[in-house]
C-alpha cells in the first residue's frame, strides 16, 4: 500500500496543472470555511473607496477582488471611531469596511464609522468617551480631520431618531467635490446615510467583513459586465489599473506556457 501511495504521489509530481488545480481549490474551500459566506469574495465595482486617481496598494480600489468574513454580531465590527481610538486599521483607514444590503438589495462596500443607538430618546454612538476629535452638537456628530483628505465629516442624526445602526461611508466621499458642505462645523457630509438616505445598517442587512484582496483580477469580471451594459461605473478605474492587469495576465500566460515536463526532468539529471 506505501509503495502504491509513493508511485501515485510520483505521477501527481509531473502533472503541474493538476497539483495548481487541487491547491486552487484547498485555497478556496479554507476562505469558505474561514469566512462562513458563499461565495467568500466579492468584486469591488466603483471608485469609492479609493485615496488616489492611480492605483494605490494597501487600499481597496475598483476591479479588486476582496475576501468576505460573516459576522455575528455588532462587536465582530470595529467602526471608524473605536479603529481611531485603538490605532486598528484596514485598508488604509482606521476600523473595518463591510459590506451591507442597501434598501434596493445592491451590496455596497464601505467602512463602518459608527454604530449609533437610542436610549430613552437619547443619542448614544458605540466607543464615544469625549475624544477630542468626535464632538456631538445636539443632533449633529462632527469628527475632525478624517481620512486621506483631512476633512471634517459631519452628520445630522436626527431624521433617525430610533433607529440603531452602522453609519457608513466610502473613503472617498470625503474627496468628492459633490457631497453636502455643513459651513456651520466647517464639515462635510459624507454618509450613505446623507448622499443616499440610508438607513443607519442594522446587523440583519450586512453581508460581513472585508478582509484581504486580489488586485485587478476583478477587472476581468466588470469589463465581460460592461459588454452587457451592466457595470455603470467602468470610467471609475483607477489609472494604472489596466496597465497591472494586463501585467500580471501575460505573466499567467507566460507561466501556464512552460514545459514543465522538461524542466522537471533537466533538474532531475542535473541532481544524478
Amino acid at each position: 500500500m506505501m509503495k502504491r501511495s509513493k508511485q501515485e504521489f510520483k505521477k501527481l509530481k509531473n502533472k503541474p496543472y493538476t497539483i495548481a488545480a487541487i491547491i486552487f481549490v484547498a485555497i478556496f474551500i479554507s476562505l469558505f470555511l474561514y469566512s462562513g459566506e458563499w461565495p467568500p469574495i466579492s468584486v469591488v465595482e466603483s471608485s469609492s473607496m479609493e485615496h488616489s486617481e492611480y492605483w494605490t496598494p494597501g487600499v481597496i480600489n475598483t476591479g479588486d477582488i476582496v475576501f468576505v468574513k460573516k459576522v455575528n454580531s455588532i462587536n465582530d465590527i470595529v467602526t471608524y471611531v473605536q479603529g481611531r481610538e485603538t490605532g486598528y486599521s484596514t485598508y488604509g483607514e482606521y476600523g473595518n469596511v463591510i459590506l451591507y444590503k442597501n434598501p434596493q438589495g445592491t451590496i455596497i462596500i464601505h467602512r463602518a464609522i459608527m454604530y449609533i443607538k437610542w436610549i430613552d430618546g437619547r443619542l448614544s454612538i458605540n466607543n464615544y468617551s469625549n475624544q477630542s476629535w468626535l464632538n456631538v452638537y445636539g443632533d449633529c456628530v462632527v469628527i475632525k480631520d478624517v481620512g486621506f483628505t483631512h476633512r471634517n465629516f459631519s452628520i445630522n442624526v436626527s431624521v433617525f431618531s430610533g433607529q440603531n445602526g452602522f453609519i457608513t461611508m466610502g473613503d472617498n466621499n470625503l474627496g468628492s467635490p459633490y457631497v453636502p458642505y455643513n459651513p456651520k462645523y466647517q464639515s462635510y457630509e459624507a454618509a450613505d446615510q446623507t448622499i443616499f438616505n440610508y438607513p443607519p445598517v442594522n446587523l440583519s442587512r450586512i453581508v460581513g467583513v472585508a478582509f484581504g484582496q486580489v488586485p485587478w483580477i476583478g477587472l476581468v469580471k466588470l469589463n465581460i459586465l460592461g459588454l452587457e451594459h451592466k457595470w455603470p461605473d467602468s470610467a471609475d478605474v483607477a489609472k494604472n489599473s489596466y496597465l497591472y492587469l494586463i501585467l500580471s495576465l501575460t505573466l499567467l500566460f507566460v507561466a501556464a506556457l512552460l514545459p514543465y515536463d522538461k524542466i522537471i526532468r533537466k533538474l532531475k539529471y542535473l541532481k544524478k
